[in-house]
Formats: C-alpha cells, sequence, structure tokens
C-alpha cells in the first residue's frame, strides 16, 4: 500500500479592506485638489456611490460622443473603467473613477459588441487594452497634474495605484437597462470585488450603474471641470435687462449640443423691441 502525503488544507481567502472615506470627507478632497469643478450630472439613485472624476469625464465625454449621435456611437461600445474603492462608515462602497478607455471591440451593432472577430477570431484589440492599461498605471502617480495645475486623481495618496473598478458599454438611443445578457457578463466580472456595472445611453445623456453581482444600486456623480451656471450669474453684480437675459439664456441652449433654432431681436417702427424665439429641443429633454 502506497501512502501518499496529503495536500495542506486550502486557506480560505482573506476578505479584502477598503480605505474608509465618508461621501462628504471625498467630495471635499476632490474640491480641494481638483481646482475648479462641480457636479455635472447625477444619475441613478443608491447608498453606493460611482464618482467620475473630471479627466476621466472628459474621456468618456470624446470616447462615446455624449450628448449627439455621431459615427462612433451608433453601435454599442464597452467601456473599461480604472479607479479605486472606498467604503463609508455603513460600509457602502463609494466608486471613484479616475481613467476610462475604450476596448476595442469588433463585430458590433446597435445592441451588441463581441471581444471577438465576425468568425471567432482573436481580437488583437484586446492586446491593446492590455498594453494602454500597464502604460498607465506605470505612469499615473508621476504625471498626476494636469494642464491647470490641480490633481488628476486626488486618491492617488489615500487608495495607492489605480485597479480595475468599472465595466461598462453602451445602449445608442435605447435607453439604460440591464438585459439577461448584462446581468451574466456583469455578475462574472464582479464575482470576488464591487466593481461598477455601468450602461449609459450617449445620445439621451442617462447613465445607470451598481455595485457587485448582485447589482446593489448606486448613484453616479459626474464631475466637471468649470462652474455652474449659478455661480457665474452670482459673480457677475450688474443688473441684465430682462430682454438680454432672455437672449443670452437662449443663445446658451443653441450652443448646446442637440438642439437647433434661432434668435431674433428687432426694434419695430414704434421704438418697441420684438423678439423672438425658434428654440429645437432634442427629444428626451423637454422636461
Amino acid at each position: 500500500m502506497t501512502e501518499y502525503t496529503p495536500m495542506p488544507t486550502r486557506r480560505p481567502p482573506q476578505p479584502r479592506t477598503y480605505p474608509v472615506c465618508s461621501l462628504k470627507k471625498a467630495m471635499d478632497i476632490i474640491k480641494s485638489k481638483c481646482g475648479d469643478v462641480y457636479v455635472k450630472e447625477r444619475h441613478g439613485k443608491g447608498r453606493n456611490k460611482v464618482i467620475i472624476l473630471p479627466e476621466p469625464e472628459q474621456e468618456l465625454n470624446s470616447i462615446i460622443s455624449y450628448g449627439r449621435r455621431s459615427p462612433m456611437n451608433v453601435y454599442e461600445q464597452k467601456l473599461y473603467g480604472m479607479g479605486h474603492f472606498l467604503v463609508d462608515d455603513d460600509g457602502n462602497v463609494i466608486t471613484i473613477i479616475s481613467h476610462i478607455i475604450e476596448i476595442q471591440t469588433m463585430n458590433r451593432n446597435p445592441v451588441g459588441a463581441s471581444n471577438l472577430g465576425p468568425n471567432g477570431e482573436y481580437n488583437p484589440g484586446l492586446d491593446f487594452l492590455e498594453y494602454h492599461r500597464e502604460e498607465f498605471l506605470k505612469n499615473e502617480a508621476k504625471f498626476n497634474t494636469d494642464a491647470f495645475g490641480y490633481q488628476v486623481d486626488p486618491f492617488l495618496k489615500l487608495c495607492g495605484p489605480s485597479e480595475f473598478v468599472l465595466e461598462g458599454h453602451t445602449h445608442p438611443d435605447l435607453g439604460v437597462f440591464y438585459s439577461g445578457t448584462d446581468k451574466v457578463s456583469g455578475a462574472a466580472r464582479a464575482a470576488s470585488s464591487p466593481v461598477c456595472i455601468f450602461v449609459c445611453d450617449p445620445i439621451r445623456k442617462q447613465m445607470l450603474g451598481s455595485i457587485g453581482k448582485n447589482f446593489a444600486e448606486a448613484e453616479i456623480i459626474v464631475y466637471s471641470r468649470g462652474k455652474t451656471p449659478q455661480e457665474e450669474l452670482s459673480e457677475d453684480k450688474r443688473l441684465i435687462p430682462p430682454t438680454d437675459e432672455i437672449v443670452r439664456l437662449a443663445s446658451q441652449c443653441l450652443r448646446t449640443r442637440g438642439y437647433a433654432g434661432d434668435v431674433r431681436l428687432r426694434t419695430r417702427i414704434d421704438g418697441k423691441g420684438c423678439l423672438k424665439i425658434k428654440l429645437v429641443i432634442p427629444k428626451g429633454r423637454r422636461e
């Protein structure tokens, strides 16, 4: 009879711990370290939060042509988000997005995008994803200052290097929801960590996010560089005539992607002003 040395007992995996930080503290860090920024959009609800920093907000806008139809967002696109995981005192997850990379997919259509080619062949775009990810990780701490002299990612010191935190894709002009395929693939991606499963309709400007394999609800908070319209108005102490204010607001709408029309202000024979505004509002924004 041959005796074999028994295999060592498998050690149970140790639960991972994340830095503890309240939402208020996280937002204070962004405000103090990222310069002239503000909360541009909020989507969804939930105790869990997903915060997109100003630079990845610009990356996202560029990748998916956010707010308009373009040749690049006609079909579904896939997104790979990097950043950090935080937890608050109640155990809710705060996901910080520091960088967004497009996954170069093949065999795309309005309701799907495959990582493989039309005949199941390997997609070399996945090699580029790995290369770009490693290149970013190698250099993110060294080049963490934006064009305005502020920090791109103010959480590097607290959390260390960025990691995979978001699995995303687009639903062009379909609205945001989780399909059956989304639920299966999302649960696999977030099997052992609180990865954010993210869906965005770039044309309707809608976003949906959830946390972990159980798809816990999350609110998405999008930061952008600049000031809110209210802040801009409060700094101008001059009294603006009502007509000029109406023209200013209408002109601001016309400069927004998706809007169309014109504004005409003329003086009638009797000396009174006549203001005509034609404003074509994109579908889904009438509210």
